[in-house]
């Protein structure tokens, strides 16, 4: 993984981010941020001079957890207080907030992405209760799509143009939703794992218009 980023780490990079923005962090999830597989996936990431200062962010954040107190319930009021109160001060997970006629753009994302999914061959996870632009769903798909498309199967090069779609359409509100973040979240968990998601991203874009 030194020096670059496979399919298939962009699949399990993608995937644990969605799971990170999809819900509030259980015990079992805080344990994991701070077990020993955790930080050598940092590590690697950290070869990456783009995702290094991602890395550290998200590392200090990691770190703060354990010197303080109750922190599955400060960081289950983190979750509520940033994703899902008022946009004023929040930073809420949705395609449709960073854009300026919200009322049209909402649908429009949301359609965007039910087709992306459709012709990925997805289903909206029903337990999952949200609009189709919500970030966790575009980055399962991101996982998906990355997977898929790293299969060099008869259908990995629609993978690779939906996988680009989304990845543009992502693009087009992350880093808006990171400074929102960064702006509303004093603890700083949240934030510092959405400046390193942007990293990511980022460098994923730039990587894939190389190729």
């Amino acid at each position: 993984m030194s020096g670059h980023l496979t399919p298939q780490h962009y699949a399990c990079l993608y995937s644990w981010f969605a799971g990170l923005f999809a819900r509030e962090l259980d015990d079992q999830h805080l344990a994991q941020l701070q077990s020993p597989d955790v930080a050598l996936w940092l590590e690697h990431l950290a070869t990456l001079p783009s995702l290094q200062e991602g890395v550290l962010a998200s590392r200090n954040s990691i770190a703060a957890l354990k010197l303080r107190p109750d922190a599955p319930l400060e960081l289950a009021a983190d979750f509520a207080g940033l994703f899902l109160m008022s946009p004023r001060q929040a930073a809420l997970p949705y395609a449709s907030c960073y854009q300026l006629d919200n009322a049209r753009f909402s649908q429009a994302a949301c359609e965007e992405m039910q087709l992306l999914l459709l012709q990925a061959g997805l289903e909206r996870d029903r337990a999952f209760r949200e609009p189709e632009d919500h970030l966790a769903i575009c980055l399962e798909l991101l996982s998906h799509l990355s997977f898929a498309a790293s299969e060099n199967g008869p259908n990995a090069a629609a993978c690779l143009t939906l996988r680009d779609k989304a990845l543009s359409l992502l693009w087009s509100w992350l880093p808006a939703f990171t400074a929102h973040c960064v702006e509303h979240d004093p603890f700083g968990f949240y934030a510092a794992h959405s400046q390193l998601l942007l990293a990511i991203v980022a460098h994923d874009r730039k990587v894939a218009s190389r190729d």
